[in-house]
């Protein structure tokens, strides 16, 4: 693995320079409430009420599930940057809103919010790879940078820098019980992004140039689509969202904030004023998100647990709508 690496100065220093962010406000993002995700996604997996968490989603997508990950790929759009194309058909949801949190015995699972962004992940890179993981729910982005954010190492999925654009990348995801070493060679991105009323912010991700420059070749930005019909076919410069009313988001603002021209910036940095805007209802300890409710709910202690295996032990509770399809769309 000595070769694998060059000096962690040299990650740090690509890491840490910063660039001007360009990403514009989701203006036009369908309006939701936590009651359409409760309608839109029990087909595809279990709601369950979660201490601290209230009403959570684990979706029927096998035991290799792993968000960010499993069934998508990153495409680059103008308008908001490096974006999360998932292949499930509820991948709308639960990689553009809310977080990821896991446990040890019952897997994945999704805490909902109402705060779109193309994707909530953490970066790092170093000079030959670059890494993600989901951000946790509660995680503060002003805070936290220096220990990753407590993400365990074995939510890292890890690249070659060549491959963070193709579409196929799972191909290319390296073996994650070297992450610790990864981590070890490579630093967090403290690229961020924000709106224009600096309401919320996440993590811009690698920087567009740079990527060309390991891509040997310029990336084709793709245009993010909305359709009414979750199964509707795209075409190939185009990642389809899932819009699961008429009702959009449009508070007259404009895009006035700065375009990435690849140059750095002045050094500013986010400083810890910026809200990172997502409102956790992780906070809430009466278990209900004051907006209405699932049509079925599982209590946590009657969902199997899992073996070391990462294996289901035990049958599933009968309020469980089991679904065998796990809702990818074949594009």
């Amino acid at each position: 693995m000595k070769t694998i690496f060059k000096s962690l100065i040299v990650a740090a220093a690509i890491s840490f320079s910063t660039f001007t962010p360009k990403i514009s406000v989701a203006q036009d993002q369908p309006v939701v409430s936590l009651q359409t995700f409760y309608d839109q996604l029990t087909p595809y997996g279990q709601w369950v009420n979660y201490p601290n968490y209230g009403y959570v989603f684990i979706p029927n997508a096998g035991p290799g599930f792993i968000p960010y990950s499993t069934g998508g790929h990153w495409a680059y759009t103008e308008q908001f940057g490096w974006t999360w194309a998932s292949d499930y058909a509820w991948g709308w949801a639960t990689f553009h809103y809310g977080r990821w949190n896991y446990d040890y015995n019952y897997g994945w699972f999704w805490v909902p919010d109402l705060q779109w962004g193309p994707a909530w992940v953490v970066w790092r890179n170093s000079d030959q790879y670059y890494g993600w993981a989901p951000l946790p729910s509660g995680v503060d982005l002003t805070y936290g940078m220096n220990n990753g954010y407590g993400i365990p190492a074995d939510h890292w999925c890890f690249v070659p820098n060549q491959y963070i654009c193709d579409p196929y990348i799972s191909r290319y995801y390296m073996p994650r019980g070297n992450n610790d070493i990864f981590l070890m060679h490579t630093a967090i991105i403290n690229r961020m992004n924000y709106d224009n009323d600096r309401r919320y912010n996440y993590f811009a991700g690698p920087d567009r140039y740079e990527v060309e420059r390991y891509h040997h070749g310029q990336i084709q930005p793709v245009v993010i689509s909305y359709n009414s019909d979750p199964h509707h076919v795209y075409g190939n410069n185009e990642v389809g969202m899932y819009r699961p009313d008429n009702g959009y988001h449009d508070e007259g603002h404009h895009d006035d904030r700065h375009h990435d021209d690849g140059h750095h910036d002045d050094g500013h940095h986010d400083n810890g004023n910026h809200d990172d805007g997502h409102h956790d209802n992780g906070n809430r300890d009466d278990g209900h998100h004051g907006d209405g409710r699932p049509t079925t709910v599982v209590e946590v202690n009657q969902m199997p647990q899992r073996d070391a295996n990462h294996q289901h032990t035990g049958g599933m509770n009968q309020a469980r709508q089991v679904n065998n399809n796990p809702g990818i769309n074949n594009h």
